[in-house]
């Protein structure tokens, strides 16, 4: 089990080893062939979104699309904690996708995560879906591109993370928004509460 506090901490060690953060999962073969490329503009293309999902909230008919990659990976345990928990897919060199919740998450933890991406690059998120934003993040030379959010979920403050591996193929902002807003949804079925987008306002005291 990962506690919500050490999940940050997890990421960088299951890029290189997805063991070590995750249960072992089933190995899902595709067929090996090479990445995509464009020559033009990224695609922006609905995701598709049906079951089954990996890690939590991750399409696995959309895996290969998000990332670019089509060989054979393995997805970690998507268990439930009632706190919180991380999960990823990963193939051999490194984790493709990585997720992250924690069911009641301090304003802080989205300050820290917004402060680790790249200064170049960085894109909030629509506020319906909470306080966050994308940006460009490295974990030990491999590039993602991430989304997080804090939001609201019944009367809980709660926090997902999103890392995808680069993918030049893709508008990834567009890929995210996407992901961010299907996790909430899966979020909200797996806790039994419904988004309400941005935590209320602190009152100073």
């Amino acid at each position: 089990m990962v506690r919500p506090l050490a999940v940050t901490l997890c990421l960088g060690a299951m890029v290189m080893s997805s063991a070590s953060c995750t249960p072992d999962g089933a190995v899902i073969p595709t067929p090996a062939t090479s990445v995509p490329t464009s020559a033009t503009s990224p695609a922006r293309r609905p995701i598709a979104d049906r079951p089954p999902y990996l890690c939590y909230f991750i399409p696995q008919a959309a895996v290969p699309d998000l990332t670019g990659y089509t060989g054979a990976y393995k997805a970690g345990s998507d268990k439930r904690d009632p706190e919180g928990y991380n999960c990823g897919i990963s193939n051999e060199e490194q984790s493709i996708v990585l997720t992250s919740y924690d069911v009641s998450a301090r304003r802080e933890l989205i300050d820290n995560f917004m402060r680790r991406g790249a200064k170049e690059g960085r894109v909030k998120i629509p506020r319906e879906l909470g306080v966050g934003e994308m940006s460009d993040y490295e974990i030990r030379l491999h590039p993602y591109r991430t989304v997080g959010a804090w939001f609201r979920c019944g009367n809980k403050n709660s926090l997902i993370t999103i890392y995808v591996r680069k993918n030049p193929a893709r508008d990834q902002d567009h890929d995210l928004v996407q992901l961010m807003e299907i996790a909430q949804r899966r979020f909200a079925e797996m806790f039994s509460c419904k988004p309400g987008g941005p935590p209320p306002v602190e009152k100073s005291r």
